[in-house]
């Protein structure tokens, strides 16, 4: 057998056994298709072959010491193909002559391979030459390829092998451009320090100095030294304090410039990521993320960073003074020290993954709190308060057992930290009360030693203490840099074309589109719509209808085909200028808490006071606005709630009409209005679309008779195209819908 590919997908080669056996059967036929399903006809786990050569399509089992063949389909009787999602798992269905056929089934982890296998039996079925479509992301790829362990599904990387160093490094290059700042804490908190080490010091000469009698005489020789050496040790203390807080004010400022700078990074890349990406993430996650997440970041910048520098510029002081005092002894305390260090690595990962998990909680608890309350209305309506709360609770309970291990696990590792550390006191008075014994050090050497102990171990401990914020911090981060890192899905190309104004030609080309990979909405669909051409889509709910439109708008881009727009690719179009010219009005009206004229001139912030009471005129709403006591200065409450559905409709509808678009989109424009101001909004919108492309999504196909053609979508296929007139004299899905519609109005006004 002449073969395409050697290995059937990624990770899935061919058996030498069937090769051997296609090679000896259908030697003439050429390889073009080779997945292995993992459920077999009797609904238990096992292994059936699809196989798809230039002529036919092939079902074996490999139960048996030879392949046996379960199925054999020729192109020549297929007219289709389909992969079925089902409950946790597939199936890919064939529509031959005969009928449609159930031919092999897999898990729900194969879904991506045997859906690109259906388009490849589809386009050869059509005489068409199969290509490669791009491989959907697999289950496997949420799995870390190092450690083994899944990945969170709100993380990029696995918790447990990520680059903490790597992640370290880009905090400070949010730094950097505060250079000076940063070199300002250095010179002070150095100076700080150094005034701290003299203290100790000072102990020894009031011990070995001042304080010691003459052998001879008893007399206290150098006692007229006391005044001095105690005003030395209060300007050193006096000193430490001052440019210490000093130095906090330099550190403070640094943190916050810092994080602001990180908290509009993540907000501006918000703006710029593709819808995609919040489909597949709740809104409280990720105002997590902006508020909650950077406050961690400002949290180590503002206290971790100081204090770990301070202590490592005490670990260097102090440990000079060590050495200089009794290196002896400075080696023996070291064992403690480094049995210390070696502990700290260890438990770093163990104790990352609970804080990982602690934050991930959080996170989670937060977004459903925001969906409760955005949707605090629908929560009253329906009287599931309680229902919310134990949902609350629920989740909230999870977030406290995340915290309560993390202090299980931090209480372990916390006291035999100290523990360790507390040893190196205890080795000194052994060593160094052998050595004041052998006459070998002073008693001020020793006591001063352990001021320099104190101080060395101090860093230590915090050094320990502060690996719960470094750990807090990074984990933070890198949920920060997660949002930073992600790649829009629609996003301009390298080469991609301005266009001052568009005419409004609009071409589909066999798009296939689905919010889910394994779930297309649109299939194959192909459709032209020529400039200022008024166009009306209509079908049942959940037929693709707003999904073209989406498409229209770019706000997604297509799996398969493509649109164009004046005979380009939209995709080579740049995306602000795709945007500038399309004017929409949603389905679900949404206005931003501010006033109505901050609503309608949100379409052109540079428009005049003038622009916006005619855009208003134009959609019927200054007559409601001027009867308002505030006017077009009128708040309009979080999410328009002061405001009736009609009157944000009309807004709405004002803020299309200010775009001046070359396209205008139509979504339910007319739904939540009455008859009579449904009447003047369509005098008003007639006069909007006369030289423009208009699309528009009606479920009241009477508003759409005037239109010039209308396509009516079914099951994300175009059905039928043609006038109002026409559709209904074809009595077909078009004409069932009109007199569907037509019963309902008639039981709805019987029963009035």
């Amino acid at each position: 057998m002449r073969t395409k590919n050697e290995t059937a997908s990624e990770g899935n080669t061919i058996p030498a056994r069937l090769r051997e056996f296609l090679s000896k059967n259908y030697a003439s036929e050429q390889l073009r298709c080779a997945e292995s399903g993992d459920i077999t006809r009797e609904g238990v786990f096992g292994a059936e072959w699809l196989v798809v050569t230039d002529r036919r399509v092939l079902v074996l089992s490999l139960d048996e010491p030879q392949p046996a063949l379960l199925d054999a389909f020729d192109f020549s009787s297929i007219r289709g193909a389909e992969a079925v999602n089902l409950v946790g798992s597939g199936m890919l269905s064939l529509t031959t002559t005969e009928g449609p056929h159930r031919i092999i089934s897999y898990s729900e982890a194969k879904s991506a391979s045997f859906t690109e296998a259906a388009d490849v039996i589809a386009r050869l079925a059509r005489g068409e030459t199969a290509q490669e479509p791009a491989r959907a992301a697999s289950a496997s790829e949420n799995v870390c390829d190092v450690c083994g362990s899944k990945i969170p599904a709100n993380a990029s990387r696995c918790p447990r092998c990520s680059n903490k160093g790597r992640t370290f490094v880009r905090i400070t290059d949010f730094a950097r451009p505060y250079a000076r700042l940063l070199f300002l804490v250095f010179l002070f908190m150095m100076l700080s320090t150094g005034c701290g080490l003299i203290t100790p010091y000072v102990s020894k000469v009031f011990i070995d100095y001042i304080f010691r009698p003459d052998a001879a005489t008893g007399v206290f020789r150098h006692a007229s030294w006391l005044p001095l050496a105690a005003l030395v040790l209060f300007a050193a203390y006096a000193a430490q304090v001052f440019l210490g807080g000093v130095q906090e004010r330099f550190s403070g400022a640094l943190g916050y410039r810092t994080v602001y700078d990180v908290r509009a990074a993540i907000y501006e890349k918000l703006h710029n990521l593709s819808l995609s990406y919040f489909d597949k993430h709740q809104t409280g996650a990720l105002l997590s993320r902006v508020n909650q997440d950077t406050g961690e970041l400002q949290r180590f910048i503002v206290d971790f960073f100081p204090l770990t520098l301070e202590s490592l510029l005490l670990l260097a002081g102090v440990g000079t003074f060590l050495l200089i005092l009794s290196w002896q002894l400075t080696l023996l305390i070291l064992i403690p020290v480094a049995i210390t260090l070696v502990f700290l690595r260890r438990i770093f990962s163990r104790v990352g993954v609970y804080f990982h998990r602690y934050y991930h909680r959080r996170s989670r608890l937060s977004a459903l709190v925001n969906d409760a309350l955005s949707g605090i209305r629908v929560v009253k309506a329906f009287g599931q308060e309680k229902i919310e709360v134990e949902k609350f609770d629920k989740r909230s309970a999870s977030y406290r057992d995340a915290g309560v291990d993390l202090v299980r696990k931090w209480s372990v590792y916390h006291p035999l930290l100290q523990f360790l550390i507390m040893c190196g006191g205890v080795i000194v008075w052994l060593a160094g009360g052998q050595r004041i014994l052998a006459n070998k050090m002073t008693v001020g050497s020793v006591v001063a030693y352990l001021g320099y102990l104190a101080m060395f171990y101090q860093p230590v401990l915090t050094l320990a203490r502060l690996v719960e914020m470094l750990t807090t911090s990074l984990s933070a981060a890198e949920r920060v840099f997660d949002v930073i890192d992600a790649e829009a899905e629609v996003e301009d190309a390298p080469d991609a074309l301005s266009v001052a104004r568009l005419r409004g030609a609009i071409e589909f080309r066999e798009v296939s589109f689905g919010y889910d990979p394994f779930k297309p909405v649109l299939h194959d669909l192909s459709f032209t719509v020529e400039p200022s051409e008024k166009i009306g889509l209509v079908g049942k709910s959940g037929a693709g209808k707003s999904t073209i439109i989406n498409l229209i708008c770019r706000l997604y881009d297509v799996d398969k085909g493509e649109i164009r727009v004046d005979g380009t690719d939209v995709r080579r179009v740049r995306y602000a200028d795709i945007r500038r010219q399309v004017g929409i009005v949603l389905q679900e009206t949404f206005l931003f808490s501010g006033t109505i004229y901050e609503n309608i001139a949100y379409a052109r912030p540079d428009a005049t006071r003038e622009q916006v009471i005619d855009a208003a005129l134009a959609a019927n709403a200054h007559e409601f606005v001027i009867s308002k006591p505030d006017g077009y200065d009128t708040e309009v409450g979080e999410r328009g709630g002061r405001l009736s559905g009609g009157e944000k409709q009309r807004i709405a509808i004002a803020r299309a009409i200010l775009r001046d678009p070359a396209i205008l989109i139509l979504d339910e424009a007319t739904s939540l209005v009455d008859a009579q101001t449904e009447r003047k909004i369509q005098e008003a919108l007639d006069n909007l679309t006369r030289n423009r492309t208009t699309i528009a999504i009606a479920h009241r196909l009477s508003t759409l008779r005037n239109y010039h053609r209308l396509l009516v979508i079914d099951n994300g296929r175009l059905v039928e195209s043609g006038t109002h007139e026409e559709l209904m004299e074809k009595r077909g899905a078009f004409y069932d819908l009109v007199m569907l519609q037509r019963e309902l109005s008639q039981i709805g006004s019987a029963s009035m």
